[in-house]
This record gives C-alpha cells, structure tokens and sequence, in this order.
C-alpha cells in the first residue's frame, strides 16, 4: 500500500483502499475510543460499497482494547451492514492486548449468525495478505 492508496488517516487509525485487488485495509494504532472507533468502522464500509471491495483486511496489531458498548454496536449494527456488501473474505490480524482480542473474538461469534464470508486470524499482516489473494 503506498500513500496514494491512504484513504483515512488519523492518530488512532489508517485506511487504505486497493481498488485493484478489490482490498479495504485498516491499521489500527492505539486505543481508539467510542466515537472514533465507530467512526472508522463508518468510513471504512462506506469504502467497501463505494469500491467493491472483496476483501477486508484488519490490522489490530497495536489496537487495544474495545469499550464493550462498541463491542455490541460492531455485533449487532455494523456486521450486519458489514455482511451485506458482498465482502467475501475478511482477515484479522491480532492484536499485541489481551483484551482487544478478547473483545474481537467476542464481536465475530455475537455476530455469526449474519456472517456471510471467510474470516480468519492471523498474527503476522504478510500470511494474512497472502490468504486474501
């Protein structure tokens, strides 16, 4: 990704968007907190549907750790919108914190049921863009 292909890029998080390989990417950075999680959760399905994008690729590498009223929000408002773009694979790179990983973990079973794509974890960001490919 160079940065031409930056879409969204704050203290907390960095969006990219590969129109050519169909990619939404995101870099999280540190604590992000209610409203700038949601916020890049927004921007960044906004830049699923503009693009149609196929594949979802979560750095949580540094992220740390998801208030649990945003734990329910990404479960129960976002996956669902999330599942209804056509998105077919979405790879999860986790993170350093305990908790965000638990967090996460927690998000994608709560969310399940609506689900319509291949999710899968991963520690190292290169297996995870090799999977998406």
């Amino acid at each position: 990704m160079t940065a031409n292909d930056i879409l969204f890029d704050q203290d907390f998080l960095t969006i990219y968007v590969n129109p050519d390989q169909h990619l939404v990417k995101l870099k999280w950075k540190k604590f992000a907190t209610s409203d700038q999680f949601r916020e890049g959760l927004n921007v960044a399905l906004e830049a699923v549907i503009e693009h149609n994008a196929k594949f979802w690729l979560a750095n949580l590498k540094n992220m740390e750790a998801i208030l649990p009223a945003d734990e329910e929000w990404a479960a129960n408002v976002w996956f669902p919108k999330i599942a209804a773009t056509g998105i077919q694979k979405m790879a999860i790179v986790t993170s350093l914190d305990y908790f965000n990983n638990t967090s996460v973990k927690k998000i994608i079973s709560t969310a399940q049921p609506v689900i319509n794509f291949e999710t899968k974890y991963f520690v190292d960001v290169n297996d995870a863009k090799a999977w998406l490919k």
